[in-house]
């Protein structure tokens, strides 16, 4: 067969469509003067910013220099006269706009007056915190995306932040990872969309982006974090890679290697990684820096006898900085004193740093004024966009009888759950300089949206893990009394994110006993889902009334769950991964690949013997309040070239009573190629807001180049013949159609 050969590399098509709101009240932070907004686009070598930079490493010593590749970690102890003698190059976790700017002014007292980067996890907001990053990838609009992170850049750069060590753009496929509430999901399509949403987001706010873990780290054999990852090249290349790649053509200027060893290698001392795709192939011009004390666990990981060693990989495997170790500031100058360490290979290191610290124009710039910050943070713009935002997150899984919205009949509801009133636990991990007292719960939440005469009382029920079930007795009583019940339920903040791996995925502790007998009472128990991850909720999907998955949903998390409880807001968020039935079917994901004994009634064929073998609820699933049909599937481009695109078109109408938000999905199925391919790949999608009987035609484009995959190369080529088209609401869309490439 005959096979298309396209670029060396990634070809990332980043807006082949626009969606339309349904969140119409989200707005990006105002033009400030004081804070600096940067282009979305990459960062190139300017060649009178590279003379500057010349003459500058070479007045330069060599402890100088090393001092350029270290990032330390801010504590009470923190000595300015490190940033005044221009032994650092970049600082992580100060704590306010007056440390801030001390440690600014204390740096341009050095010798050379080179400023120091200041850094931070600004992970999903900054005061204002917007939902966790598996959240906003719910959402499948990167518009809202970009929003939600131009608002934490703008906070963040605010008191005077100049980068953050985010977004976290791993693939992930296995729900037992912790860290999946840090990032987009399963799906690279997706995942691409939103880390060049993110890092334009951030770059419009003020602060520049870290992609992050470069690369595989989401991977983690048996979900325990920091394990060790093995992929063939093909799937690095075309799942793993795909959103780094698009995160730097977006802008993005640093990149932060992984703690795990990828195939053996770790990604912290792999040449083949750093200075071989991401510099070399990808022409990357900005810095990459370890993950925290990452260069000394190269002992750890065996492939380093002393520091000495692990510096010296590291550094020639193209790592420009080191956070929060030790190992370039004790061994870099001796191994290049003593040959084993190139200084021309410190040099570059130095450029890169000090390329980004001129593109971000920290030469140039008057120092901060902590004064201001203040009147920057929890403002009511963030706060409304925010709100927003949460919405549009949340994923409505179940919703029997029309349970949800509430009807004018609902006079009295119960709130059961010890988390319905927990601000970390609709925070979230990572919570930046986000406090608990700006959180609005879900209780509070639904007592301010609750219309006169109706109320709304409370019981715990059990503590926030569920571990002590003597409260059952109230919670129930509280129940019986209401018309009807909202339960909260689910993961606490430290339940996931980093070192919080899993073995079980149920609601923790007794949640599910407490959730069987409130639905015993005989009245209609809505769910509301506070976590991180998917979770193996098959009880509450065949018995709840309804259940509203709103991971953390953030500051305004209880604003925005009344919002789509009481129906203000039509709930439109999509999962961005798939949800097992079951732990034992992990890694669960949709573009698995076909088998040669597809799952049928027969003993010998690729299934379960005691479980389902499809997920509990699919990739792209979730309802909303409006009936949605799919219809008349038209093919607009049957027969393409290699430099065409694709074009498809579907009928949506909503047939029900409620306003309704759809994400319209395309997904492809390469059906003959010279290698298995997945059964269906996400290649486009659009959201509509229909009107209840509102019908429109949606088209979807995919350029012939995005159904490439990869050699072992990194060559990316489409094998040309037929290609299924699949249009609908989730990774289960059924109505298709045919599209053949010609070759020629």
């Amino acid at each position: 067969m005959t096979r298309i050969l396209l670029a060396i590399g990634l070809a990332v098509t980043l807006n082949l469509t626009a969606p339309i709101h349904s969140v119409e009240a989200a707005e990006l932070p105002p033009v400030d003067p004081a804070i600096p907004s940067y282009p979305a686009e990459p960062l190139r070598p300017d060649p009178a910013t590279e003379k500057r930079i010349d003459a500058l490493i070479a007045r330069m010593t060599l402890a100088e220099k090393v001092g350029q590749l270290r990032m330390g970690g801010w504590s009470q102890s923190f000595d300015l006269n490190e940033a005044r003698t221009g032994i650092i190059g970049a600082l992580t976790g100060a704590p306010d706009a007056a440390a801030n700017a001390a440690i600014v002014k204390a740096s341009r007292q050095s010798r050379l007056g080179i400023p120091i980067l200041l850094t931070d996890n600004v992970i999903h907001g900054f005061r204002t915190l917007m939902p966790a990053p598996i959240g906003l990838a719910a959402t499948f609009d990167p518009e809202l995306v970009r929003i939600a992170s131009a608002w934490a850049g703008y906070e963040a750069a605010s008191i005077g932040l100049h980068w953050t060590l985010s977004p976290m753009i791993d693939i992930s496929r296995d729900p037992r990872w912790g860290r999946v509430v840090e990032g987009p999901g399963e799906d690279p399509y997706l995942a691409s969309r939103i880390s060049a949403a993110q890092v334009s987001g951030l770059l419009r706010g003020g602060i520049v982006a870290t992609l992050k873990h470069y690369v595989g780290y989401g991977a983690a054999e048996a979900g325990r974090d920091y394990n060790s990852t093995w992929i063939p090249p093909e799937l690095l290349y075309d799942v793993y890679l795909p959103p780094f790649k698009a995160g730097i053509d977006a802008g993005a200027m640093t990149v932060m290697a992984a703690f795990n060893a990828l195939n053996g290698l770790p990604a912290t001392a792999n040449p083949k990684l750093l200075n071989g795709i991401l510099k070399h192939d990808w022409g990357f011009a900005g810095l990459v820096t370890s993950d925290w004390d990452s260069v000394w666990e190269l002992e750890n990981h065996g492939i380093a006898a002393d520091g000495a060693e692990a510096a010296r990989k590291a550094i020639m495997a193209g790592l420009d900085m080191e956070m929060a170790g030790d190992m370039f500031k004790d061994n870099l100058a001796n191994e290049v004193e003593a040959g084993r360490v190139p200084l021309a290979t410190v040099n570059e290191a130095v450029r890169r740093v000090l390329r980004v610290k001129f593109r971000l124009g920290l030469f140039d710039r008057p120092d901060p004024d902590p004064k201001l910050a203040a009147t920057r943070l929890l403002t009511a713009g963030a706060k409304k966009t925010a709100r927003e935002i949460a919405a549009a997150s949340m994923v409505l899984l179940e919703n029997h009888n029309d349970t949800l919205p509430f009807k004018p009949s609902v006079r009295k509801i119960a709130v059961i759950g010890s988390m319905a009133d927990t601000p970390s636990d609709h925070m979230g991990p990572w919570g930046a300089n986000g406090r608990e007292a700006d959180v609005v719960t879900t209780l509070a939440g639904l007592k301010a949206r609750a219309p006169d005469g109706t109320t709304v009382s409370f019981a715990p029920g059990c503590d926030r893990e569920c571990k002590d079930p003597s409260g059952f007795a109230a919670a129930v009583d509280t129940a019986a009394a209401a018309d009807i019940v909202v339960a909260v339920m689910g993961e606490t903040w430290y339940h996931t994110a980093e070192g919080a791996s899993r073995t079980r995925l149920g609601l923790p502790g007794h949640y599910e006993e407490l959730l069987e007998a409130l639905v015993a009472t005989g009245k209609p128990v809505v769910l509301v889902v506070l976590g991180g991850r998917p979770m193996t909720i098959n009880w509450a999907s065949r018995n709840a009334a309804a259940i509203l998955y709103a991971w953390f949903p953030g500051t305004e998390a209880g604003a925005a769950i009344a919002d789509v409880l009481f129906g203000d807001v039509d709930p439109s968020g999509r999962l961005p991964m798939t949800f097992p039935r079951a732990v034992g079917q992990i890694p669960i994901y949709y573009a698995r690949l076909p088998t040669g004994r597809p799952a049928t009634g027969d003993q010998y064929s690729s299934k379960y013997i005691d479980e389902d073998n499809d997920p509990l609820y699919p990739f792209g699933y979730g309802l909303s309040y409006g009936r949605i049909v799919y219809e008349d599937l038209r093919i607009l481009t049957p027969l393409v070239g290699r430099d065409g695109t694709i074009a498809a078109d579907i009928r949506v109408t909503n047939v029900g009573t409620h306003q309704g938000t759809e994400t319209v999905q395309l997904y492809v199925h390469d059906l003959v190629a010279n290698r298995s391919r997945p059964i269906r790949e996400l290649k486009a999608f659009a959201k509509v807001n229909l009107a209840p009987g509102e019908s429109h035609r949606v088209e979807l484009k995919v350029p012939v180049a995005d159904l490439a995959y990869h050699l072992d190369d990194g060559t990316a080529v489409v094998d040309p013949g037929r290609f299924q088209v699949f249009i609908g609401g989730s990774s289960r869309a059924t109505l298709n159609g045919m599209v053949v490439v010609d070759g020629k």
